[in-house]
């Protein structure tokens, strides 16, 4: 049965000289030939002015290391977007097949070899699209509904979707969505245990996709800005805590870019919040907006493998870095050429202060892909994420305005 999807009196956005505006949200973007899409000057709209939230997000670099030792694979380490651009494998969409059929899709320009403009026909879609149920209480609730922007990325055998997403309670959602088609080998009988058979004599390697975000946030302004780590931990027994129930949340501040190195910890919940002092919500605590992660992996390869020197952004899922318009690719300029060390790790060996400061925060999500038949021939959709919610940004839940249902 047809599943239509209509808006009769048009879509919700509009763009004003560039900038897009949707419900209270601000802001604008563009496609780089390398970083793909990216989102500048992210805002939101809070009795009468715009609050700065994110300067400018976009993908910094990523890599697929594969499993397989043998002499075909080993060396298959692909830095999608600082070797090849995702910007320039920018896939054309078509609405009602990459896109719902009430988006709207947009040209890109950008520069090619030779510096020379080049338009990308239907790059970029925008839409909307219902979200759920934004909140309830017994009879009286309201429907939620987010805005996309989205781009698809073909880069040899694989497709990567990347969806940056504007939520009505001031969250930002940024989604990977992966499919294609796996790069396989032939094999006799089952394979190896560095593989795994997805088809008569074709094995598909084990192999991770990892992607490193840049994140130039500017919570309530570029300056003053801090990132304080939380965990939660359960309070020891005793007379505080006789029914062993309770526990804590503790907030660590990361005052130096070596502090700020952190991996995830599932055990205590961990989450990150860049906070701004000099600016006070309602009940007197600083404002923020946190990172809070979804799927994510750690890398297999050895720490002094080639392909961790050559990406020792992946030796932590956070960095933060004090702001310098030098400082754009995790991998550094060149990874093509690089013999390690560079990019991220080469910037923090100095252990800048990053308290009070306009930072960036650097974040890494992974997955890892252990092949089964069913990704085989071509790839149903994979998706990884993680998310940017308001911490102290609001006096109280920004989405309790909207309107009832007609």
């Amino acid at each position: 049965a047809p599943l239509e999807i209509t808006q009769a009196a048009g879509p919700g956005f509009h763009i004003e000289n560039g900038e897009v505006r949707w419900q209270k949200w601000r802001f604008r973007y563009a496609l780089d030939p390398r970083e793909g899409l990216v989102v500048y000057t992210v805002g939101y709209e809070d009795e009468g002015r715009v609050r700065p939230i994110l300067y400018r997000g976009s993908v910094s670099e990523m890599v697929v290391p594969y499993g397989d030792p043998g002499a075909a694979w080993f060396f298959r380490n692909s830095f999608d977007a600082g070797e090849l651009g995702l910007g320039v494998t920018a896939s054309p969409l078509r609405p009602g097949v990459d896109c719902p059929a009430n988006c709207s899709v947009f040209n890109a320009v950008i520069s090619d070899s030779t510096g020379e403009p080049r338009t990308l026909a239907r790059a970029v879609a925008l839409y909307e699209r219902d979200a759920g149920i934004a909140w309830k209480h017994g009879y009286d609730a309201r429907r939620a509904r987010e805005l996309v922007l989205a781009m698809v990325s073909q880069v040899g055998n694989y497709d990567y979707g990347f969806d940056w997403i504007f939520l009505e309670d001031g969250t930002i959602e940024v989604r990977v969505e992966l499919t294609g088609i796996m790069a396989v080998k032939a094999v006799e009988g089952r394979g190896d245990a560095y593989s795994h058979l997805v088809g008569k004599n074709t094995a598909a390697p084990h192999h991770q996709h990892f992607f490193t975000f840049r994140l130039d946030l500017d919570v309530d302004g570029a300056q003053g800005n801090r990132v304080v780590e939380l965990n939660s931990v359960p309070a020891p027994a005793g007379k505080a805590n006789p029914y062993g129930n309770a526990f804590t949340m503790q907030e660590t501040p990361l005052h130096t870019e070596r502090e700020a190195q952190r991996s995830l910890n599932l055990a205590t919940s961990r989450r990150w919040v860049v906070t701004n002092p000099l600016v006070k919500n309602a009940l007197g605590h600083s404002t923020g907006y946190a990172l809070i992660p979804g799927t994510n992996a750690v890398p297999f390869a050895a720490a002094d493998s080639w392909l961790r020197r050559r990406a020792g952004f992946l030796n932590a899922h956070l960095w933060v870095t004090p702001y310098q318009s030098s400082e754009r690719y995790a991998g550094g300029d060149y990874p093509n050429q690089s013999r390690g060390g560079d990019g991220l790790t080469r910037w923090t060996a100095a252990n800048r202060s990053v308290d009070s400061a306009d930072v960036v925060v650097w974040y890494t999500l992974g997955i890892t892909h252990n092949p089964r038949p069913e990704d085989w021939p071509v790839m149903p959709v994979e998706t990884a994420e993680f998310k940017l919610i308001p911490w102290g940004f609001f006096a109280m839940n920004p989405a309790l305005d909207l309107p009832p249902e007609r």
